[in-house]
């Protein structure tokens, strides 16, 4: 039997589904009218899966429309944000790999006033 954790977050909550110190699989859920962090990591990388919710994929300087079906790969110190600008909650499933760190995480832009280098949480 797999334990799931949920975390409850501003813009909404994640659920660890599975987490090893080189591997994390969990499910984001973003709510209407919010938005992750625009964050980097420095020793992990990111595969996200659209599983429904419509938004924006902030990555670099380019932004990407995001729906249902689209997979994305966000390697390290590649700066990236989900925006839910959408009537629906967007819900993706994370995979993390590398060093799988919650600290690991540096917030260049927040809406939440969580700006900088963090000790606590995700996106």
């Amino acid at each position: 039997m797999i334990k799931t954790k949920t975390v409850e977050k501003p813009w909404g909550c994640y659920t660890d589904y599975y987490r090893t110190n080189s591997v994390v699989f969990k499910r984001i859920v973003v709510n209407p009218g919010e938005e992750l962090s625009y964050q980097l990591h420095h020793k992990r990388e990111e595969f996200w899966y659209v599983l429904s919710g419509n938004g924006m994929l902030r990555l670099n300087s380019s932004s990407w429309y995001v729906r249902p079906g689209m997979s994305f790969h966000i390697k390290t110190n590649e700066s990236h944000q989900l925006i839910n600008d959408g009537d629906e909650k967007i819900i993706v499933f994370e995979m993390q790999f590398g060093t799988c760190l919650e600290d690991d995480i540096v917030r260049l832009e927040d809406k939440y006033g969580r700006q900088g280098e963090s000790g606590m949480g995700d996106s």
